[in-house]
């Protein structure tokens, strides 16, 4: 049976939800209610106003995730940019390119609501477990998939991101993919709140079409509770390693889970006084220009892949 994203309320026990499902009905009303306003406008105003810190919306692997399952990909599309416009951000995107045949409506659709587009290479492929110049033609290769869409639509500027967060696990690979990326203008999007939302999809997936209640908001509740914790990781090493704070980046899969759970997303960051930005002005952040001589294993924010450098391969200040 085809599995799309719930577009209907889930499923309840008898003619009345169970005591857990109105409970956690009345958790979300309180953890989400918006402070009342005179209109929408205003409220909207008044928030971005107290906005006292600011971070960037970032997709991966579009034009959407894998999955083991069938999934909607042109109503994940859609319910991804519904939530965006609906708060207001300029997202990016980063594009598998032997995935872009077929779903050029897709990425149209991203480009026509104002969001960026970058590449991922042509098939998501780990530097860790390529030579250096394999990687480099599959980098090349995803840059040409994308560029006749991103040249038709006048993006200024060329983006990249280095899949699974993995930039080279030797000083010749990073430096080889280095090189192709300077000479090429091609600007690397870096990440600094990295989710395990891929693990939070799989249990969505597996939820099915006939989704408990009580199933639905749990997995919602919980992965909420790992955005909040993601979040205030970044920020907790932004003052350890900064000193300061700084201008986040979220990294989120186009998947099922997001497009089910993004308008809580935002509404959750957007209560914690933050304001959304674009990744050109993310990018300005000094930040994003410090160098890192990061070689461990695991995929990591950018603030940790600084903080955990090797000193001895580090340019002296």
């Amino acid at each position: 049976m085809h599995r799309g994203i719930m577009s209907r309320s889930p499923r309840t026990h008898g003619d009345y939800p169970c005591w857990k499902c109105a409970w956690t009905l009345l958790f979300s009303l309180l953890v989400f209610a918006l402070p009342a306003a005179h209109s929408p406008s205003a409220a909207a105003d008044a928030k971005k106003k107290k906005a006292t810190r600011e971070i960037c919306i970032t997709f991966d692997e579009l034009p959407v995730a894998g999955s083991f399952g069938e999934v909607d990909r042109s109503k994940v599309t859609a319910d991804l940019l519904a939530a965006l416009k609906k708060h207001e951000v300029n997202a990016a995107g980063f594009v598998v390119g032997k995935n872009i045949d077929g779903h050029y409506d897709l990425l149209g659709a991203w480009l026509n609501d104002g969001h960026l587009l970058g590449s991922l290479t042509n098939s998501h492929q780990d530097l860790h477990l390529l030579a250096a110049a394999s990687f480099i033609r599959d980098l090349a290769a995803g840059h040409a998939a994308l560029e006749p869409m991103l040249e038709g639509f006048g993006q200024d500027f060329r983006y990249f991101r280095y899949p699974f967060l993995h930039y080279g696990n030797t000083v010749e690979a990073k430096r080889e993919v280095r090189r192709h990326l300077a000479a090429n203008d091609i600007v690397v999007a870096h990440a600094t709140v990295v989710l395990e939302d891929y693990l939070y999809n799989l249990t969505m997936e597996k939820l099915g079409d006939e989704i408990d209640s009580a199933d639905y908001f749990n997995l919602r509740d919980d992965y909420l509770g790992h955005v909040l914790d993601q979040v205030h990781h970044a920020e907790a090493e932004a003052t350890e390693v900064l000193k300061r704070p700084c201008r986040q980046i979220l990294l989120l899969r186009a998947n099922l889970l997001n497009a089910e759970f993004l308008d809580d997303i935002l509404t959750l960051l957007e209560q914690q006084d933050y304001r959304f930005i674009s990744l050109d002005h993310a990018l300005e952040d000094e930040l994003y220009t410090a160098p890192e001589a990061y070689f461990g294993a695991r995929g990591v924010g950018y603030i940790e892949m600084i903080r955990d450098s090797d000193l001895d391969l580090l340019p002296a200040e």
